[in-house]
């Protein structure tokens, strides 16, 4: 079989769906650098070795298949097609030879029977009779011969019985079954007609062999081509293609089940080119999301950076730890943002003859929290240092209005809702006197063996919603009694949720917080806020931090010279 090249039919690159090479004929190619061979490559990672299916998919003569079957079929199939219509003909030849002899030997018996009669020897009668046995077709002598073989009579031409073409047949001339044979009476019939039927039958077979032979050779090559050639031909196109990542289907010929080996073998090749495709998506997709995680830990750490920068700046805006040195006052401090920066603001410092303990609660938490706490610290440093204002009430009011005009909320067209929680205590160490207000926030103090709870006012500072009308904030002095502590803490930690046990969780509360401080008050400040972050932790349990905690303790010191 010839070869003959195939144009290439694929479109370059990856295709976004399987394509399906169902009807096309099979190619063949003269060389690897025709068709498919120069499919061009994607661009996609690999997700096999380059030339994993090279040789299998290595484009070939497929022409070669059909030789083969022919050199080894064709001969085969010729020899049974000769032997059986050889049988045939002699099998046709030896029934017409029979039939013949079997017609001539009724015609010898027919002649024998109108010849005997009494004195048939000299009847003039018996030369006609052979005559007209002559005269048939096919009869070419008749010989009649007496008892002891002397030959009687005879017509036709002068013919051995063994002449080659001729049948000879004879029949025996008696009057009766009793009686013995009176003569004989010998036919030779000619057998050309025999010889014209069997080259008849010769020629009959040989067509018979060619047309058999030609109809079985175009039968099995165009099913060798359709069922065979052209499914290995689109099957080696497809592994062609999809190891060029081409990710390519070969429909077999059953549409709801295989109709034979090849088509197993197509679907087999298709689930394994699913397989491959979801392995090189998965891989890609994989690809993609390291890459992914690579820009979002890139981007994490630049992020994380910036918080990092922007808590070492809110820390510097703190006060120092100590800042309360020499006031008369035990102070300790627990500041623990939930993330890095916090909306937790604390405020120490002494001025004149008065100490001024801050705690403000902002909105919200992590970096927005920490915008507004900045908001917080410029305003309390113009209100102390540039306004000198001593009173917590009127620090709270002028607190209040700062706010609202940094945030917007003075009537100049309010975006921001936002505000903060706030609670000031004021420490007179000449009078031993602890003043409070709040804005939202609470003073918890123990004294006497008691936790006292003292309510600032319910509305805090800023928020656009509120009215800001009344800025007036009531002012609670509280006379410090021997060891008596003071906490100023934000809503971070009373709504730690817990509990002691069972599946019932509920919020610590100002109440829980109190018990806390009751049993530790006899115990350094420093060491008491320790013991709080613990019994904290251990209330929640497996429950995380829900908001920032911030926590300023203070007691008066005993006065110099005072006794026990």
């Amino acid at each position: 079989m010839s070869a003959a090249e195939l144009a290439p039919e694929e479109e370059a690159g990856r295709q976004a769906r399987p394509v399906s090479l169902r009807g096309a004929g099979p190619a063949r190619f003269a060389g690897a650098e025709g068709g498919v061979g120069n499919l061009p490559t994607a661009d996609a990672g690999a997700t096999m070795n380059p030339g994993a299916l090279r040789g299998a998919a290595q484009v070939r003569d497929l022409d070669s298949l059909a030789h083969t079957l022919f050199v080894r079929i064709y001969p085969v199939i010729g020899a049974a097609l000769l032997f059986t219509q050889c049988a045939i003909a002699f099998i046709n030849y030896s029934d017409t030879t029979r039939i013949r002899t079997e017609q001539a030997q009724s015609l010898a018996h027919l002649a024998a029977a109108a010849i005997v009669k009494p004195g048939w020897e000299q009847d003039p009668a018996t030369e006609r009779t052979l005559q007209a046995v002559v005269a048939e077709p096919g009869v070419r002598r008749a010989v009649l011969r007496d008892r002891g073989g002397r030959l009687l009579a005879a017509a036709g031409e002068e013919i051995g019985p063994r002449a080659p073409g001729v049948l000879s047949v004879s029949a025996e001339i008696s009057r009766g079954q009793d009686e013995g044979p009176e003569g004989t009476l010998a036919l030779i019939v000619s057998g050309e007609n025999l010889r014209v039927f069997a080259q008849q039958q010769a020629l009959l077979t040989l067509g018979a062999i060619l047309v058999l032979m030609l109809a079985f050779v175009l039968t099995l090559h165009l099913n060798v081509r359709r069922h065979v050639l052209a499914p290995l031909q689109r099957l080696l196109r497809a592994m062609n293609q999809v190891e060029r990542k081409t990710w390519t289907h070969v429909d077999p010929e059953g549409r709801f089940r295989p109709a034979n080996e090849i088509d197993s073998v197509c679907l087999a090749f298709n689930r394994m080119v699913d397989g491959l495709q979801a392995g090189d998506e998965a891989k890609q997709l994989l690809a993609r999301l390291e890459e992914a995680h690579r820009q979002l830990e890139a981007a994490n750490r630049l992020v994380m950076e910036s918080i990092g920068y922007a808590r070492r700046i809110q820390t510097s805006t703190l006060p120092a730890r100590d800042a309360l040195r020499g006031s008369g006052l035990e102070v300790a401090v627990l500041w623990q943002p939930l993330h890095l920066v916090g909306g937790d603001y604390y405020w120490m410092e002494e001025l004149d003859d008065v100490s001024v303990l801050v705690v403000a609660d902002c909105t919200g938490h992590g970096v927005p929290g920490a915008f507004i706490t900045l908001i917080v610290a410029m305003a309390l440093d113009q209100i102390l240092h540039h306004d000198r204002l001593r009173s917590p009430s009127a620090i709270l009011a002028a607190l209040d209005r700062i706010v609202r005009v940094r945030l917007r909320q003075d009537g100049r067209g309010a975006e921001s809702d936002d505000g903060l929680d706030c609670g000031i205590c004021v420490w007179r160490r000449a009078t031993r006197e602890v003043v409070f207000s709040g804005a939202g926030l609470s003073l918890i103090y123990v004294q006497d063996g008691q936790a006292v709870r003292v309510r600032g006012r319910r509305r805090g500072i800023g928020f656009a919603g509120r009215d800001a009308a009344d800025p007036t904030f009531e002012e609670i002095p509280i006379r410090a009694g021997e060891g008596t502590c003071f906490y100023l803490v934000t809503d971070g930690v009373t709504d730690q949720m817990g509990g002691t046990g069972g599946s019932t969780r509920r919020l610590l509360g100002y109440r829980g917080l109190g018990g806390i401080f009751l049993r530790h008050q006899e115990r350094p400040l420093s060491v008491q806020i320790d013991a709080l972050k613990t019994e904290l932790a251990h209330y929640r349990g497996s429950q995380e931090a829900r908001d920032d905690m911030t926590v300023i303790a203070f007691r008066p010191l005993r006065p110099e010279g005072a006794t026990a």
